[in-house]
């Protein structure tokens, strides 16, 4: 099968297509065929090695979607399912997998990935900031999909939202280094995906009792808070990760993300679409931060 194979960490070269043995599925897991793959921003920055050194030469890639080709058990075959491993191995003809979620018959291959863990990510934060209806909320990145969908999913509550993006793509452009100073004050909440050290400017920017999620690293450094940031104002200040906190909320989530996607509640919007053998010039592209949406491959 045709596979892009990470070779050590740097720019989007280290992504060559080659030819790689079908995987061989275990007891309790499925092999799929694979239909389309989602190509998010944290993958650039495990590819560059912000987030570690690679290990031996892998199969790249996190999130597919696509048709179930074995299963223990046969009622599977053929169902689409989506999937998000931690280990790798997406970016190929083929994969395997212990968890999965069943794609509605009216959602794509293209959809159900575009959806699936930015979407159920959107859900989670959305629960754990209990956004109410009337409060201002402040989405960072909303051009992209996590983003994207809190900014929807927080407009169907009732709060007025304010965006940050890339110029021209949202209420603040956050490519100046003084945008949180264009910020209007009296947020309720903030979705903090940018991080770092400026960050704590925006809890001023916040009303007594304001919640702050932080959640993303698009600046490649976690956002800094200090106590002093958070004490005058009665701040809540919510770190979301971890397998062990967060990650059983994202995955709890993932059926009602796409059940939003199948009833027309959601629509993911996909910025491009590559081929496979393209993997290089798609992440190129991701790094950019010039599409609004998720960057896909087909293979």
């Amino acid at each position: 099968m045709r596979a892009v194979v990470q070779y050590g960490t740097g720019g989007p070269e280290v992504l060559k297509v080659e030819d790689r043995p079908k995987p061989e599925r275990g007891d309790g897991e499925v092999l799929i065929r694979v239909e389309a793959i989602a190509v998010p921003f944290y993958e650039t920055q495990l590819r560059s090695g912000l987030l570690g050194a690679a290990g031996e030469p892998a199969i790249f890639g996190h999130e597919a979607a696509g048709t179930i080709v074995e299963a223990d058990d046969p009622a599977l075959t053929g169902r689409r399912v989506v999937t998000m491993s931690f280990t790798g191995g997406a970016y190929a003809e083929f994969v395997v997998a212990s968890q999965f979620t069943l794609v509605p018959g009216t959602v794509s291959a293209e959809q159900a990935v575009a959806a699936a863990v930015p979407a159920s990510v959107a859900l989670a934060l959305m629960d754990a900031a209990d956004v109410k209806a009337g409060e201002t909320v402040l989405v960072e990145a909303a051009s992209g999909a996590i983003g994207g969908y809190l900014a929807r999913l927080a407009g169907r509550k009732g709060a007025r939202v304010i965006t940050t993006a890339g110029k021209g793509k949202a209420d603040i452009d956050h490519n100046d280094p003084d945008w949180r100073k264009h910020v209007p004050e009296g947020l309720d909440v903030v979705f903090e995906s940018i991080g770092g050290p400026r960050a704590a400017e925006i809890a001023v920017k916040l009303a007594p009792r304001g919640r702050i999620l932080a959640y993303g690293l698009l600046s490649g450094e976690f956002p800094v808070f200090s106590v002093a940031d958070l004490a005058p104002r009665g701040l809540t200040l919510i770190g979301f990760g971890g397998m062990d906190a967060y990650a059983k909320d994202v995955a709890a989530a993932r059926d009602e993300a796409l059940d939003l996607v199948a009833d027309g509640t959601l629509t993911p919007v996909i910025d491009r679409i590559y081929p496979l053998a393209d993997a290089a010039a798609a992440h190129a592209h991701v790094e950019s931060r010039e599409g609004v949406g998720k960057v896909l491959l087909v293979p």
